[in-house]
C-alpha cells in the first residue's frame, strides 16, 4: 500500500507542474498584459503604429557548439560541463500600422532554464532503461534546475491568501477592528486596509489613498442612496444600522461628483474628480476590473466587507490568519511570474528605445534588430544561481542537498514562511491544528527559524494552479447564486 501511494505521489511534483503552468499560460498571460509597445517616433505615413507581441513558444534544451551546431543536451552533460540546462525563447512580433499589420516576424529573445523532468525536458517520457543510459538515476524525482551546472530549487514560499478578507483587533491608536485584503490581479498588488475607529467611523486605505471614509467611497461608487446603503450594510442589525447612521452623519456627502471631488482632493490633484475616478478604477478591488464597469459590484463588496467588519467588532470575533484556509504556497509559477514580467519590461523599453533609433525616414528597422537576447538569458540565470529576486527577496533559490536521498526530498518539499526570522511572530511559529496531514508535525530547524520553515508531509500534494473559473461559476448558479 505504501509503494502503490508513493507511486501515484510525485515526491517533487509540485515543483514541475507549477513550471508546466507557468510555461503552458503564465507566459502568454505576460505577453498579452505587456506586450505592446508604442514608439514616440511613428514612420513617415502612419499617424497610429504600435508593436505587439502576440505569442510566445518555448523549444527543448539544446547547446550551440562553437562550431555552430545545434543539438539537443542531456542534464548529466549540462552538470558535468558546468552549463546551464536551458531552452530557447521565440516570439512573435507584429508591426501594427494604422490598425494594419504591416510585418510580422519570429524573434529569439533568449532561454528559459528548464525543470528536471517537467514536459520541457529530454528526459521527459522515458523508461527506467532510457535514463540509466542517459546516465540518470532512475529515482532521482527531478524538480530543480541545473545552473552553470549546479542543481538549483526554487524554494515553495507560505503567505497569506490574497484576495482575502482578513478581520482583526486593530493596534493603532484611536481604532478597534480592522479588515485587510491584499489584493492581487496579475501585475497589480494592492493591499487594503478597513478600519472601524473607537467612535465607529469607517475608513478605508489603499494605494495612495489614506483613511477615506468609507461611506464617502461608496457614495463616488455611484451608490448615493442613504437608504439603500443602510438597507446593504445594516442587513437588519440595529446595532449595525446605528454605526452606518452616524457615518452618514459625520461624513455628510450627498452626490458622487462632490464625493469624487472630496477624494481627489485628499491627492492634492488640480483635476479632482479625474484623478479619483483614475485611482479608484485602477487600483480599488482591481481583482474585480479596472474600468468604470466595476464600480458597481466593488460599492457592493465594500458595504459586504462593512457589515463583516462592525459585526466582528461586536462580537470581539477575528479571523485565525493562521489557518491553513487563510494561506497559500507559492512554487515556481508566482515565483517565475513575477521575475519574468519585470525583465520582460525592460525588454520592450529596450526594444522601444532601439526602435525610435533605427527608424529611417523610408525604412522601418526589423523586429531582429530591435529586440536583443542577451539581457533575458543573463538575468535568469543570474537569480537562479544567486536566489536574488526583484522586490529585494533574497533566498528565494538554494543549492539542492545530495548528501542523502531522504536529504534531497526534505529540501524539495521545504516551505518557508515569507515572515521574517528575527520577529517572535510566536503565533505563526506555533503548530496548527489545519497543518495536520500536510506538514510534518516534526521536522523543523532550531533557532530563528522555527516554525517559520516547514517540510510537507511525504504524502500531501499541492493542488493544481489554474482553477476553471467557467465551471464554478455555472455550478454555483446552479446553486442560485445571482450575478450583481
Amino acid at each position: 500500500m505504501l509503494n502503490s501511494a508513493l507511486n501515484s505521489t510525485a515526491l517533487a511534483g509540485h515543483h514541475i507542474t507549477s513550471f508546466e503552468y507557468f510555461i503552458d499560460k503564465g507566459l502568454q498571460r505576460i505577453i498579452e498584459t505587456e506586450g505592446l509597445v508604442e514608439p514616440s517616433i511613428k514612420p513617415t505615413g502612419f499617424n497610429d503604429f504600435k508593436i505587439k507581441i502576440n505569442k510566445i513558444t518555448i523549444g527543448k534544451p539544446d547547446i550551440i557548439e562553437s562550431d555552430s551546431i545545434v543539438r539537443a543536451i542531456m542534464p548529466m552533460e549540462a552538470r558535468i560541463r558546468d552549463l546551464t540546462y536551458d531552452a530557447p525563447l521565440m516570439i512573435t512580433v507584429s508591426y501594427l500600422g494604422d490598425g494594419k499589420t504591416i510585418a510580422e516576424e519570429e524573434v529569439f529573445i533568449g532561454r528559459m532554464p528548464i525543470v528536471i523532468k517537467s514536459k520541457y525536458c529530454n528526459l521527459y517520457g522515458l523508461s527506467k532503461e532510457d535514463l540509466i543510459h542517459a546516465k540518470e538515476d532512475p529515482t532521482d524525482p527531478g524538480g530543480y534546475f541545473i545552473i552553470n551546472g549546479t542543481e538549483r530549487i526554487i524554494i515553495t514560499t507560505e503567505d497569506l491568501a490574497p484576495n482575502n478578507i482578513l478581520i482583526t483587533k486593530d493596534n493603532q491608536e484611536g481604532f478597534k477592528f480592522s479588515a485587510k485584503i491584499f489584493a492581487d490581479a496579475d501585475a497589480i498588488k494592492v493591499p487594503h486596509t478597513i478600519q472601524l475607529s473607537s467612535s465607529n467611523l469607517l475608513y478605508i486605505t489603499f494605494g495612495k489613498l489614506k483613511r477615506v471614509p468609507l461611506v464617502m467611497l461608496i457614495k463616488a461608487l455611484g451608490v448615493t442612496n442613504e437608504n439603500e446603503l443602510i438597507k446593504k450594510i445594516g442587513k437588519g442589525d440595529d446595532d449595525i444600522i446605528n454605526t452606518v447612521d452616524m457615518n452618514l452623519i459625520a461624513f455628510d456627502i450627498d452626490t458622487e461628483n462632490s464625493a469624487l471631488d472630496t477624494i481627489g482632493k485628499m491627492l492634492h490633484s488640480v483635476h479632482t474628480k479625474e484623478t479619483a475616478e483614475l485611482n479608484i478604477d485602477s487600483l480599488l478591488f482591481p481583482f474585480f476590473g479596472r474600468d468604470k464597469d466595476s464600480r458597481k459590484v466593488k460599492a457592493e463588496y465594500l458595504m459586504f466587507i462593512s457589515n463583516l467588519l462592525v459585526k466582528s467588532a461586536i462580537r470581539g470575533t477575528e479571523v485565525d490568519k493562521d489557518h491553513y484556509s487563510n494561506k497559500r504556497l507559492h512554487a515556481e509559477s508566482y515565483n517565475l511570474d513575477m521575475l519574468f514580467r519585470f525583465i520582460f519590461k525592460q525588454i520592450l523599453n529596450d526594444a522601444k528605445y532601439n526602435f525610435e533609433k533605427g527608424i529611417r525616414k523610408d525604412k522601418i528597422p526589423s523586429p531582429k534588430y530591435i529586440f536583443t537576447s542577451d539581457q533575458l538569458t543573463a538575468r535568469l540565470r543570474s537569480s537562479l544561481a544567486t536566489g536574488q529576486w526583484v522586490g529585494g527577496r533574497v533566498g528565494i533559490t538554494q543549492h539542492l542537498d545530495r548528501r542523502s536521498f531522504p536529504a534531497t526530498i526534505s529540501h524539495l518539499r521545504k516551505v518557508e514562511s515569507l515572515l521574517t526570522s528575527n520577529r517572535e511572530n510566536y503565533r505563526a511559529r506555533d503548530l496548527h491544528g489545519t497543518q495536520f496531514g500536510r506538514f510534518c508535525a516534526v521536522e523543523t530547524p532550531e533557532g530563528p527559524k522555527i516554525g517559520l520553515t516547514k517540510n510537507m508531509a511525504t504524502l500531501s500534494m499541492m493542488s493544481k494552479e489554474g482553477v476553471d473559473t467557467a465551471t464554478i461559476k455555472e455550478l454555483l448558479k446552479d446553486y442560485g447564486v445571482k450575478k450583481i
